[in-house]
């Protein structure tokens, strides 16, 4: 029975889409922070886990369009922007969705209100964008994530390799079903982009449920090219992302922060 109702938990409310094959990112990004979800405020329950993000101001985050909409909208977001590590991870581990909510084990930053794109397409993942605003200085200290000048996928003479840093669950395949392991930790690792369109990116195996809203670095650089959106059934892809390089997307950031 219990598996059961955590299949229809999973179909209706996901977390959004561990970085896979992924290491512990440390302090290399710290922009990059784990959004949760508080049903009941200052009550007894702890925030639990769902998307990834970065920070965009003192006060903004960025993350996924779908990961809001899955969620009440009276929900509380809340932020870490801490690491964790396998030793000491930010949220208690446990396989999905058997475990889920999987609760916050620290601090969080409290507060969030959502806002979402306003084209935002839940059946196609079109415009899949969203901002939650924390109290001002909230991120003080972080330097935030550079978001892509218009147009930069475009202009590139070859596909890109791309940085992934995340939150999400770790994907073991063996010779059953695949078993999803949350281990709780911010983790990184590198992919190539295998095609571009008008408003995604494409690219190769690396993400999963949880690190939706996250971001894909160009190269080495701290310039997100796009935020992650969707990794298929069983995280097996396609692995598709949505340019934060359009026109519409910037227009919609530049109404929080200043855009170079």
């Amino acid at each position: 029975m219990l598996g059961v109702v955590s299949l229809l938990l999973v179909s209706l409310a996901s977390p959004a889409h561990a970085v896979d094959e992924g290491v512990p990112d440390g302090d290399r990004h710290p922009y990059v922070g784990l959004l949760g979800y508080d049903l009941d405020g200052a009550g007894p329950e702890s925030p639990g886990f769902w998307c990834s993000g970065s920070v965009l101001s003192d006060r903004h985050f960025l993350t996924a369009a779908h990961c809001i909409t899955a969620r009440p909208p009276d929900v509380e977001w809340v932020v870490t922007l801490e690491p964790g590590t396998p030793g000491a991870p930010v949220v208690e581990p446990g396989f999905f969705p058997e475990s889920f909510s999987f609760p916050f084990t620290g601090p969080v930053i409290r507060g969030g209100v959502a806002t979402v794109h306003p084209d935002f397409d839940g059946d196609r993942l079109a415009h899949d964008v969203a901002v939650v605003t924390f109290p001002a200085g909230s991120f003080a200290g972080v330097t935030p994530v550079k978001i892509a000048e218009s147009g930069l996928l475009h202009r590139l003479r070859r596909l890109p390799s791309l940085r992934l840093v995340g939150y999400g669950v770790d994907p073991e395949r063996g010779d059953g079903a695949t078993v999803f392991v949350v281990e709780g930790y911010r983790q990184t690792r590198t992919t190539s982009a295998t095609k571009v369109t008008n408003r995604r990116l494409y690219f190769k195996r690396g993400l999963c449920l949880g690190d939706s809203g996250s971001p894909q670095l160009l190269g080495e650089t701290d310039v997100a090219v796009s935020l992650f959106s969707d990794s298929g059934a069983d995280c097996a892809g396609p692995f598709v992302s949505q340019r934060l390089d359009t026109r519409s997307e910037r227009g919609f950031l530049s109404g929080f922060v200043r855009l170079s």
